[in-house]
């Protein structure tokens, strides 16, 4: 199927992940058609063969498919029911895909009013992987809603998904998953973070810690593509620290909702908040947690 062909996709957000998902359907002969706050970026894709539009729902006339790649709930809200939201549009068929991350009751109370306008649908799908992984086609997709619009919106999804992942009916779902694996994005990094300390402050070169640590069955993804980036103060954001924080706090919210007790969680919210005080950090690299913990022992003697 060859739905650049037939389809225009909307996407509304054209931060890091909503640029990548952009760039990745041009690339394709995809007719796109974009939404943003950031000028420069949106000037950017519009050379590159994008249609801009001045809002939401005139961008949902023009379009079958619409892509939500924003902040966070406030910013999901706004372009859904805002003034000139989606929800406006005379186009009542489009199938809404949407990509940011919020928690499942706030993706679930996106749904039941979004699925009251005619034949309008919204599906919850969540994201794992970055900018890169978006334009080379490698993100992995969590998928949760309505069956039948998952089944439409699949070779969609399939230009910048290596794995596609159906959950079932009930939205939400979806970002329950992306919620968990974050989390454990966060506390990996902490756990790297205190590594490289440690075997610092011992007198061993950080960079021989990471070589032998990517040798062993201990290595993951971040120690393998960021370590040597932490090493060298290089904090170029995939993810910004500010958003980090943002996820953490939902996972606690939804623990709170849940019972759960949550400890390791807890002491992350609380690194990740004192580290984003800085406005300096904010828009940086999730990763910059370690330059945090870095000044915190920035008295402690050396080996």
């Amino acid at each position: 199927m060859s739905p650049g062909s037939v389809y225009s996709i909307g996407v509304i957000g054209v931060g890091m992940l909503g640029s990548g998902i952009v760039e990745r359907l041009l690339t394709h002969n995809v007719k796109v058609n974009i939404y943003g706050r950031n000028k420069m970026k949106l000037n950017r894709l519009e050379k590159k063969g994008a249609r801009l539009f001045d809002n939401p729902c005139s961008l949902t006339d023009h379009s079958d498919f619409i892509i939500t790649c924003v902040t966070n709930y406030e910013s999901l809200r706004e372009v859904l029911f805002g003034k000139h939201g989606v929800v406006n549009s005379s186009n009542k068929q489009v199938i809404i895909i949407d990509c940011t991350t919020v928690t499942p009751k706030q993706s679930a109370d996106c749904s039941d009013l979004i699925n009251k306008q005619d034949k309008t649908t919204f599906l919850s799908v969540p994201v794992m992987g970055g900018p890169t992984d978006a334009r080379n086609g490698e993100l992995i997709s969590l998928v949760s809603g309505n069956k039948d619009s998952y089944e439409k919106a699949y070779p969609i999804l399939a230009y910048f998904s290596k794995h596609i992942f159906y959950l079932g009916t009930n939205n939400g779902l979806s970002n329950s998953i992306k919620l968990a694996l974050n989390l454990n994005i966060a506390i990996i990094t902490l756990a790297l973070s205190e590594g490289l300390l440690l075997a610092n402050h011992s007198g061993i070169d950080p960079n021989l810690y990471l070589k032998i640590l990517n040798l062993t069955k201990l290595k993951t993804g971040i120690s393998e593509r960021k370590g040597h980036m932490m090493v060298s103060n290089d904090y170029t954001p995939s993810f910004y620290l500010k958003n980090m924080l943002k996820d953490i706090d939902l996972v606690m919210e939804i623990s709170h909702n849940l019972g759960l007790v949550l400890p390791m969680t807890s002491m992350s919210q609380q690194l990740f908040r004192a580290a984003n005080k800085q406005d300096n950090r904010k828009e940086m690299d999730y990763s910059v947690i370690y330059a945090f913990l870095k000044e915190l022992n920035s008295d402690c003697k050396k080996m």
